[in-house]
């Protein structure tokens, strides 16, 4: 994939297959998928990820539709397997299953644990490897929420990954501020939440998160840090692309009538079509 402009242009084709998704099962979460779309279409269309040996950990697992989409779209199976999103016998249940497809690494349902579940993947690719070059060393990315942050394993997995100097490792935390039926800021107050995880002693870059260029620059960037490992706060907007789902926490898991769904994909130019 060429340049940002092309990415963005994936980004909202993700954007789309994600609200036909939940339309169609009547079920599923919409205001995180829609928010991490850049981060989607970079990681699978980028370039900047070696899709043939490193892993790529979504931890928030109820954000599962976008990362079907990025799927289907780049290959791994028939876009038209998107329209069983949540049936009885699908390979894509509402939050992803590790076996479902092989490349779901993570059972990812209670937040939190898939982020203790890729630093144990890092640690053990650095036992693997063993002295070899961090650059030559595969990686793990992990995708993780900011409402997720409330756990308190979250951090616990943090102070591991760094005790451990997991340079093989880049956390990206998808920072668009709400989480089920609230503002994240109404429920938890992180203060200055860069510097909270520089303390913990991340490497930690901050970008605006709905920028395909500036998520490719961070993660450039982010896989030439040595000795321990990098997070990358991307703030986003939920339900971004949608002007009436974003920045609201109502569509947190919401499902979007007929006539929602038709206006919000003439919104991202995409085509009112079953999946």
């Amino acid at each position: 994939m060429g340049p940002a402009l092309d990415l963005q242009r994936v980004a909202n084709q993700l954007r789309g297959d994600v609200l036909r998704m939940v339309h169609t099962a009547q079920a599923g979460h919409v205001a995180g998928p829609l928010s991490a779309g850049e981060i989607y279409s970079v990681l699978y269309f980028g370039g900047v990820v070696d899709l043939a040996q490193d892993k790529i950990v979504l931890s928030c697992g109820h954000y599962c539709p976008i990362m079907y989409a990025a799927l289907a779209r780049n290959g791994n199976f028939p876009r038209s397997e998107l329209k069983t999103f949540m049936q009885a016998g699908s390979r894509l249940p509402g939050h992803p299953e590790r076996g479902s497809l092989p490349e779901v690494e993570v059972s990812a349902g209670p937040l939190g644990q898939g982020v203790s579940v890729a630093v144990g993947m890092a640690l053990a690719l650095k036992i693997q490897y063993g002295q070899r070059s961090q650059k030559t060393t595969p990686r793990v990315y992990c995708v993780l929420s900011d409402g997720e942050i409330q756990e308190g394993q979250v951090w616990e997995a943090f102070n591991t990954a760094v005790r451990r100097q997991l340079d093989n490792l880049i956390f990206i935390l998808d920072r668009n501020r709400i989480q089920i039926e609230n503002y994240v800021a109404q429920v938890a107050t992180y203060g200055e939440v860069a510097g909270r995880l520089e303390a913990f002693g991340l490497h930690v870059l901050e970008i605006e998160g709905n920028r395909t260029d500036k998520i490719m620059e961070a993660i450039t960037q982010a896989k030439e840090v040595m000795g321990g490992p990098v997070m990358i706060v991307a703030n986003t907007v939920g339900g971004k692309g949608v002007s009436f789902m974003e920045n609201d926490p109502s569509w947190h898991d919401k499902v979007p009538s007929q006539d929602e769904l038709t206006k919000a994909l003439k919104e991202l130019g995409e085509k009112n079509e079953q999946v």
